[in-house]
């Protein structure tokens, strides 16, 4: 696997991430579970409830799924620093100490 394709993957994964919440929220808009709530039943159950346990399991799933790749992506475009004697990047939090803190 060459660099493009990783970089594809990477904004693939990215994009999907993005689009995931987007999803989520016009699958559990009124007009769409409007549609679904009938006097019907699956299992004793309201075919209302089935619908929006079933989305919410599979947003769930989905950004499980998504979660993994987008750690990796993240943790590979961060260096590292394992030496604790490596001074803080300039946009830490650490960097911006007063004098005589934390020394």
């Amino acid at each position: 696997m060459n660099a493009d394709d990783r970089d594809l993957r990477r904004r693939k994964v990215t994009d999907a991430a993005i689009f995931l919440p987007l999803l989520g929220t016009f699958l559990l808009m009124p007009p769409l579970i409007r549609v679904f709530a009938s006097n019907g039943e699956v299992a004793g159950i309201p075919v209302v409830i089935v619908y929006l346990f079933a989305i919410w399991l599979v947003l769930i799933i989905v950004a499980w799924r998504l979660a993994g790749p987008l750690r990796g992506y993240m943790q590979a475009e961060r260096p590292r620093t394992d030496d604790p004697d490596d001074p803080p990047h300039q946009d830490s939090p650490l960097s911006n100490k007063p004098p005589g803190i934390g020394q």
